[in-house]
């Protein structure tokens, strides 16, 4: 597991500020991370009003040299982003740039950070954001057991505090507070700024210093906290809420991360309980007792909590919680396998070496350890450190930690009279009948539905297009008009836009993919009417400016920069080329660096008036609003939409796959990547739950990929498989991620368990396991507002029908073992497939794999 030390440069200034800077000139970006040593557990006398997580909120919003809006604005045009975040020990902010641009990177990340304006609207505007964000999270059941579980693990630390704080102590704050916080916080002695990049050291110093010269160093507030005492009994906590599905939560008291046993305890939270194959997912899911099960041990500045999460029906909470402490138990009793701690010493090293392929992680992870730890390369150690845990180890502290009378749980269940489940296998809500569609006089399709659990609407505009509009010379036309949408109609600015969103407390982002575009928009219902009035203006009157249009195309154009650190997209993009050599379905949804390039406004603007048909386009609305009010709100907004009575796009159509086509390319990666892509479905195939099913029995946990390939034979890292569907037939994808010694091998285990499925049919065991867990997996995605206002509205688009999730649970349940076998004989045909292998050991290479044309390739 040994691994080379990064090579970081440590500088601690005259004022204090702890500076580290490592060079990475694989990508010419880079990449700023300020970690500040205050969060929610230290916020002393603003202690709930969750004031660390607001002054995140505002430090990006303005300067004394910026007027609001100025930060990001200059952010987008250096080609970079920026983000906070807030945890109960820290605040931190990340800022990213092309590499000419560093210097102005570099000014305007202190700037912010240590002279924000903390404009008085703005901050009226933020408060609401966060008081909008804290309701959000009381309807997420994954948020609400977190903060149930800490208020009652912790009675005394101030870990019990959510970090968002509490909603009548937010209310309260002032930018009088905000300011003062902000100066006694925000100290250059109490910062740690990392900076990795494209980028030369000295250089870096030297700026750094130059901009922080004249900011003096503060007197530190100290930070020691209560100890929290163990607790001396069990702890159950139980709360009812509109969830269809129950969640339990059980954490023992766990240790700090600069403690020793955290090496043991994370090895066991993984063996446990981290993703398929482990023990609890075998004792637990692939029995059908639960839908999901994770464990994770959280160790934070101060002693942390070892927890287990599960998802299931709340009348199997009593056995799976009996499972869980045989699990348990038997860690205590049994010692782990060679084999499974070596798989999981493995898994954890994948996982290092994944987490380290981008500029900004690499920067997240040297300035928080610094923070933490005062060790910028921790995680280099901690590896090491995983390679020298023993069985003893794990049993010794299963012993000393997971103990029964210190376990804190708590039940998140279902209301009684909420939607409950009718048995092992129908999921059917009992009101998802409540979805209709109306239809406006210009073609446009409405459809709503009502749910009054929470006062706020999720709105998604759909329209055919996609890569299926696309050629190789305009590949990302779609993904651009798309973003260029919310960048200003003829009567707002891109500002304006981004402000009243802001302002109504909101979120509005564009979507394109190979089959459509489109805009989503979540408010509170309140604000219903602006939004809607928006969306219209949006629809009716984009202004597609230059300036930003040069914005967006910088923008996108990093981004596509960054899509091969990605393993998957990196296959995705040379299987999708050699599957389809004549449907553009071979195109990369995300673009074309050379094609978006090249892309001029006038191609932008007809390819919008193109798709901007009604008759071929849905508006789907999911949330708490009032029917006839709001039609009159859509047909207001909508209705001065012209019909076009568009055709159909004519869409090449691809030849059948008559052999084995394959590729093998060197990749600078450590791990090897197997795809094997076979001929897919179209969405409207009545066949599609068939392949669900076979995805289903292939993938996951349970699934035949992951224990024969993995478990059993121990050949791949990660493995399975996913449907791709379109409004043309599609693709089915294997794949797996193994050590390049192993390619040809699972190359051939892959071949290997498709051939299986052809030749027998499935079990009728395992096919029922498959037929629940596909049902699950489908009720779960549908809890949120956005998926289901996604999903509806795409159905209705592609031809299924705004219902479809309706009918698709039925379609499911009558699908036999047989016909199972009959779709593999007919559609995955070893002899008729694609592979692409990534080999270890070369330069990265841009392909050209399209047969019928040229792409230009842009030099990364």
């Amino acid at each position: 597991m040994e691994q080379p030390v990064p090579q970081v440069t440590r500088k601690v200034l005259p004022n204090g500020l702890t500076l580290l800077v490592q060079e990475d000139h694989a990508h010419p970006l880079v990449a700023f991370e300020a970690v500040v040593r205050t969060g929610s557990a230290t916020e002393g006398p603003w202690m709930g009003t969750g004031i660390s997580h607001v002054v995140e909120h505002m430090l990006f919003k303005g300067t004394a040299r910026r007027p609001v809006g100025a930060v990001e604005r200059e952010a987008r045009s250096y080609g970079g982003t920026s983000q906070g975040f807030t945890t109960y020990d820290t605040t931190a902010y990340q800022l990213v740039s092309n590499k000419e641009f560093w210097p102005q990177g570099a000014d305007l990340m202190v700037d912010a950070l240590f002279f924000p304006s903390m404009d008085p609207e703005e901050f009226t505007k933020e408060r609401q954001v966060v008081l909008r964000e804290l309701k959000m999270g009381e309807d997420d059941p994954g948020r609400t057991v977190w903060n149930l579980l800490f208020e009652n693990a912790y009675r005394v630390h101030p870990y019990h505090v959510p970090v968002i704080g509490y909603e009548p102590l937010l209310k309260k704050l002032t930018r009088k507070d905000l300011l003062e916080y902000h100066r006694s916080r925000y100290l250059p002695n109490s910062i740690v700024l990392s900076v990795v990049g494209d980028v030369e050291t000295p250089a870096v110093i030297r700026r750094i210093e130059e901009l922080t010269s004249s900011i003096p160093p503060g007197s530190v507030i100290p930070q020691a906290l209560p100890a929290e005492p163990l607790p001396t009994a069990p702890r159950e906590i139980r709360k009812e809420a509109q969830v269809n599905l129950g969640v339990v939560a059980v954490g023992f008291p766990s240790v700090s991360v600069s403690d020793r046993d955290l090496y043991p305890l994370d090895l066991l939270a993984w063996l446990l309980g981290n993703g398929p194959g482990s023990r609890l997912d075998r004792a637990l899911k692939e029995t059908g007792r639960v839908y999901s099960i994770d464990c994770s041990n959280y160790t934070p500045r101060d002693p942390g909590l070892f927890v287990v999460t599960m998802r299931l029906d709340p009348d199997r909470i009593p056995e799976a919680v009996r499972g869980l402490a045989e699990q348990i138990a038997r860690a205590k009793t049994e010692e782990f396998t060679v084999q499974e701690v070596e798989a999981a010493r493995k898994a954890l090293l994948s996982d290092y070496l994944s987490g380290r392929q981008t500029v900004t992680a690499q920067a997240s992870d040297l300035a928080l350890n610094e923070m933490l730890l005062g060790d910028p390369t921790f995680a280099y150690r901690y590896v090491q450190q995983m390679g020298r845990v023993t069985l003893a180890d794990l049993k010794r502290v299963a012993v000393q930690y997971l103990k029964e009378d210190r376990a804190t749980t708590v039940k998140l269940l279902p209301k009684k009279g909420a939607s409950p489940l009718e048995g092992p296998v129908s999921l059917k809500s009992s009101d998802e009948s409540s979805a209709e569609k109306v239809v406006l006089d210009n073609g446009l399709r409405i459809i709503l539905r009502q749910e009054k659990r929470i006062p706020l609407v999720t709105m998604q505009v759909s329209l055919l297009g996609g890569v299926r509009y696309e050629t190789g010379a305009t590949n990302g036309i779609c993904a651009l008009t798309a973003r260029m949408l919310i960048r200003g109609t003829r009567r707002k600015s891109a500002q304006e836009i981004t402000d009243l969103v802001r302002e109504m407390g909101g979120e509005l982002s564009p979507a394109s993919g190979r089959n459509s575009l489109g805009l989503t928009i979540e408010v509170m219902s309140s604000e219903l009417p602006r939004a809607i009035a928006l969306l219209g203006e949006i629809l009716r009157q984009p202004a597609f400016p230059a300036e930003e249009m040069e914005k967006e195309r910088k923008l996108l154009l990093g981004e596509l920069k960054t899509r091969e650190e990605d393993p998957f997209s990196w296959g995705m993009r040379r299987l999708a080329a050699i599957l389809f050599t004549k449907h553009p379905y071979g195109l990369d949804p995300s673009g074309d660096p050379g094609a978006v390039a090249r892309l001029r406004r006038e191609e932008v603007t007809a390819f919008y008036q193109q798709v901007q048909d009604p008759g071929q386009m849905v508006v789907s609305v999911v949330g708490d609003f009032k029917r006839q009010e709001l039609l009159d709100l859509l047909k207001n907004g909508f209705g001065g939409l012209e019909p076009k009575r568009s055709k159909p796009v004519s869409v090449p159509k691809e030849p059948p796959l008559t052999s084995m086509r394959e590729r093998l390319e060197k990749t600078s990666r450590q791990e090897g990547l197997v795809m094997i892509g076979f001929p897919g479905l179209a969405v409207t195939d009545p066949r599609v739950p068939v392949l669900d099913l076979i995805e289903t029995i292939l993938s996951g946990g349970a699934g035949r990929l992951f224990t024969e390939v993995r478990e059993r034979r121990g050949l791949a890292y990660t493995v399975g498989a996913f449907a791709i569907d379109g409004v043309d037939p599609g693709a089915f994808v294997l794949y797996a991620l193994t050590d390049p010694a192993n390619i040809q091998t699972v190359r051939q285990a892959l071949l290997e368990e498709i051939g299986q499925l052809r030749s027998a049919p499935v079990p009728e065991e395992e096919f029922r396991r498959a037929q629940q867990g596909l049902l699950g997996a489908h009720r779960i995605a549908r809890q949120a507002q956005g998926a289901l206002a996604a999903q509806m509205g795409l159905d209705e688009l592609l031809g299924l029908g705004f219902d479809f999730f309706r009918r698709y649970d039925a379609q499911v349940q009558t699908v036999k073992p047989s016909q199972v076998q009959e779709l593999a004989k007919t559609l995955l045909d070893p002899q008729r497939c694609v592979v692409v292998i990534g080999e270890p050991g070369g330069e990265e290479k841009n392909p050209s794999l399209r047969a019928n044309e040229v792409i230009e390739a842009i030099s990364h």
